[in-house]
This record gives structure tokens, C-alpha cells and sequence, in this order.
């Protein structure tokens, strides 16, 4: 490009020592210590991954950041990206099955594309999945089964619904929803993955990824510690270890080809309100399940992570619950510029019960505003390049490696739910950040930033629980403050 066509022509070039000089003079005066070379250590912060977060980054000309479509994938799964949008996923959570069908048809009609179904105890019964599914377009939208202990009985069901109605197998899209090891973490029973159960996922991911093409077996549901307060190091770390678990199983005991083995796995992860923390976790996660492929002596397409984001549940609030609409909007950016293959979005009331009409409205329709005002979509990786992206994907990638190599040090995932350091861990960071909401270190708005006094909660019906143990339970950052300010006479902090 010719100089005077350059916008900075006329203007010296700016060097970091340049920047550093006037950055001291401003810290000087608020009279906070630092380093002379390095003012700006005065304006850093840290995450509760221990990862430092700088006021300024450059890009760095050394790092390797490959192609979209390639490993590592850290620019994404697809050279494609993600233009026509994403899988927009509604996830239903009525426990009767005639509203669950009005609300199933009436969010493919609202522009979902699939279906998340919860099933067996604390959901649907799965005897009832053909009158969910009645009318429902199988070789149109996506099915995710989330069965709980009832996970084989639920895929049999759905899969001998689509023969029924003479679909071809390779058009089902979705997940079968096997995750056993999730089971454990839920429940605190080991025998979710016994040698029978091994050889019962692997023989059906065999059938699915023969016959049901574009359908996966196994969800490695992260959730379970995101819900739980694990950070995302530690979020992403488990994930890799419960997914590597997954490809001894199928390789080892049931002789599963490699390649096919990675193209049956689906990974579940929470996303949050911190727009550029969700952005490299999840370029994070696609780069250490790429060195997982890498180790596995696998190039090939499927070596990609599946990811399916989801708004966090831990960042709702019954309070003011109108704000959700923010916070599950930035979420939603997020996972989207990252690259994430699946979304859904929690409705705005989740936290108060079984969402209304309204709800399940705005929470369809942030992806499409995304999608078709935004365009969002319409760019392959938007966040690659930038200095601050690229260095924090790449440092949480390393804190989330080095705690898969600390659980598999310990004997692998089921190892260390069964001896409970696992549970100790999540259970130290999720209190390290209640400690921070409660002190008001950490601002949730709506409920310590800039409550409505007197407030009137919004009423609904409550939504079914699953049982579950207590080693993970599932939390909300403001639920205590939100308790204690219901309690007060005049409704006020």
C-alpha cells in the first residue's frame, strides 16, 4: 500500500516504551506501586485461573494459529466457519408431554432447529417420547436425548421412532446422549460405567457412526462441573479427561477405529456473560482436544471438537430477571464468534421455573438476531488475530492441559471422582468466587449493583428437578445474596 494512503502516515510510530512512559505518569499519580519497566503490572488482573490479564496486547508474528478447518482448529472446526448461522438448539423443559410437544413445535416453528428433550427421572418419561416427538420433523431438526440413568432406553426409543416413520438414517441429526462417567459425577455411583456399560456405548456408537451418520453417541457433559463453580481451566480439563476416557473405552473395549471413535463424541460446555473468557475457552478447547487427536496418531476431519455451548445457569438471576436478556445475549456472541457448532440459550426466567411464552420467544430469537441483524455468522473466526484473544486462548489452554494431565497423573477421570479430589477441587474455586460475589468484589447487576427495591418477583410454575448427589451441586452465584435481600422487611440489600 502506498504511504499516503496509509491513515497514520503523517503521524510518528507509536513503541511500546512510548506507551509505557505516559502509562507511568498516570499510575504515578494515583500513587499505586510498580515496576519501573513495567507500569502497567499497576492495571493488570488476574483470573480465577491464575491467568494475568495485561491492559495492552500486540499481536505476536511467532504464533502458530493455523487455518480455519485445520488442526489445531483453533480458528474452528469447519473451513466453512459457521455462515448460515448455527445449530439453534431449545431445550425442553416441561414434565408434561403434551405441553412439551405444543412448546417442541412451536420453537421449531420460531426458528429452533433442534431439540433438546431431558427424559427419564426429572423429565419426561421416555415411554412418552412419540407423543413429544408427534408431528415433529425428524429428518428436518436435531435431536438431543438427555436421559439421565435411562440414557439407552431413551436413543432405543428415539431410534426405533425414526424407523417407524421410515426415515433414512443417515438424515437424523443429534445426539444419543451417552454419559455415563456424567452419571457418576451426578450421582456418586460408580457403576454407571461397569465393564457392561463400556460395552454398551461402544457397540452403539459402532451402529451410529455406520448407519446414523450425522448422529453422535457419547456428550461429554461439562456442565455438570460449569454448574458446579469450576473455573474454565478446570471446566475444559475434565472435559478432556471424561472424553479421553471415552476413547479407551471405545478403542480398547470396543475396538473402535480411531477416527470414528473422536466423530462419536459431542462436548457440552457453559457459557458466561465474560465475552472474551468464553471466546478462548472455547478456541481453547478445540486446540488441546486437537493435541489429544494429535497423540492419538489422528489427522483427520473428525478430530475437530463438537462443542455445544450453552448460556450459563450459574450467572441467572431470579432478581430482576430481565437483565438475563443481557447477560445470555453476550454469552451467545461469544460462543458464536468462538466457533461453537451448537447453542442454546436459557430463557431469561429459567431461574424462577418452567419459562413462559415470552421467554422461550426472546431466547429463540438471540440467535437469529445475531444471525440475520448482525451477522455474526458471516465471518470465519472474527476474533482471530487479535493480540489479547490469541494470548489468553493460549494460556487457558495451557492451564486447562495441565489439569488433564494431572487427572489422568491421578489415575484418569474415574479415578478422581471416586476418591473425591475432583469434587474438592471445583468445590475450592466455587467458594473462592461466592466469597467474591458476596464481598462484593464481584458485581452482579440487578442484584448487588443497581437493585430495584421493593421487587416483586415473577411467579412461576417450579421446574422439575433431577436427583443428584452432593459432590457437584449445581449453583447460582446470586442465590445467596438474592435470599438475604427477600428476606429484608423493605426489600432493599
Amino acid at each position: 500500500m502506498p504511504d499516503d494512503l496509509v491513515l497514520a502516515a503523517e503521524f510518528p510510530s507509536a513503541t511500546m516504551e512510548d506507551w509505557r512512559a505516559l502509562v507511568s505518569k498516570i499510575v504515578a499519580r494515583s500513587g499505586a506501586e510498580f515496576p519501573a519497566d513495567a507500569p502497567e503490572q499497576a492495571l493488570a488482573s488476574t483470573t480465577r485461573d491464575g491467568i494475568e490479564i495485561s491492559p495492552l496486547y500486540v499481536p505476536d508474528p511467532n504464533a502458530e494459529l493455523g487455518l480455519p478447518g485445520q488442526a489445531p482448529y483453533l480458528r474452528g472446526r469447519t473451513a466453512e466457519g459457521l455462515r448460515t448461522g448455527w445449530d439453534i438448539v431449545a431445550r425442553q423443559t416441561s414434565p408434561d408431554p403434551k405441553t412439551a410437544n405444543e412448546q417442541a413445535l412451536e420453537d421449531l416453528a420460531g426458528g429452533a432447529t433442534s431439540l433438546w428433550l431431558t427424559l427419564g427421572e426429572g423429565g419426561l418419561p421416555v415411554a412418552d417420547l412419540p407423543q413429544v416427538l408427534d408431528e415433529v420433523m425428524l429428518d428436518v431438526a436435531g435431536v438431543h436425548l438427555d436421559a439421565g440413568t435411562e440414557y439407552q432406553a431413551a436413543a432405543q426409543a428415539f431410534l426405533d421412532l425414526a424407523m417407524e416413520r421410515r426415515h433414512p438414517f443417515e438424515v437424523l441429526t443429534g445426539t444419543l446422549g451417552f454419559d455415563p462417567i456424567g452419571l457418576i459425577a451426578r450421582t456418586g455411583d460408580a457403576e454407571h460405567f461397569s465393564m457392561p456399560e463400556q460395552e454398551a456405548v461402544s457397540a452403539q456408537g459402532l451402529k451410529t457412526a455406520y448407519a446414523y451418520r450425522n448422529m453422535r453417541t457419547v456428550t461429554v457433559d461439562a456442565l455438570i462441573y460449569h454448574e458446579a463453580g469450576a473455573t474454565d481451566a478446570q471446566e475444559l480439563g475434565i472435559a478432556l479427561a471424561t472424553g479421553a476416557e471415552y476413547l479407551r473405552s471405545f478403542t480398547e473395549v470396543g475396538g473402535m477405529p480411531t477416527g470414528i471413535a473422536f466423530s462419536q463424541i459431542d462436548f457440552r460446555l457453559g457459557v458466561t456473560v465474560d465475552q472474551f473468557a468464553t471466546i478462548a475457552k472455547l478456541r481453547a478447547g478445540r486446540r488441546c482436544w486437537s493435541r489429544v487427536a494429535e497423540l492419538s496418531r489422528l489427522d483427520a476431519p473428525t478430530a475437530g471438537m463438537r462443542q455445544h455451548a450453552v448460556t450459563s445457569w450459574p450467572m441467572m438471576t431470579r432478581k430482576d430477571p430481565w437483565t438475563n436478556m443481557l447477560r445470555t445475549t453476550v454469552a451467545t456472541f461469544a460462543a458464536a464468534v468462538a466457533g461453537a457448532d451448537s447453542i442454546t440459550v436459557l430463557p431469561f426466567d429459567a431461574a424462577l421455573g418452567l419459562p413462559d411464552t415470552l421467554a422461550r420467544r426472546v431466547a429463540r430469537n438471540i440467535p437469529h438476531l445475531l444471525i440475520e441483524e448482525s451477522h455474526v455468522a458471516a465471518v470465519v473466526d472474527p476474533a482471530g488475530g487479535s493480540g489479547y484473544v490469541e494470548a489468553l486462548s493460549e494460556r487457558l489452554a495451557q492451564e486447562a492441559w495441565k489439569v488433564f494431565t494431572e487427572i489422568e497423573a491421578a489415575g484418569g477421570i474415574l479415578a478422581v471422582l471416586a476418591d473425591g479430589s475432583l469434587a474438592e477441587r471445583v468445590a475450592a474455586a466455587r467458594e473462592q468466587r461466592l466469597a467474591a460475589v458476596a464481598a462484593g468484589e464481584e458485581t452482579v447487576l440487578g442484584v448487588n449493583a443497581f437493585p430495584l427495591e421493593g421487587e416483586q418477583l415473577l411467579e412461576r410454575a417450579p421446574a422439575p428437578v433431577r436427583p443428584a448427589g452432593d459432590a457437584f451441586p449445581r449453583i447460582r452465584w446470586s442465590e445467596a445474596l438474592e435470599n438475604a435481600t427477600l428476606e429484608a422487611p423493605d426489600g432493599g440489600r
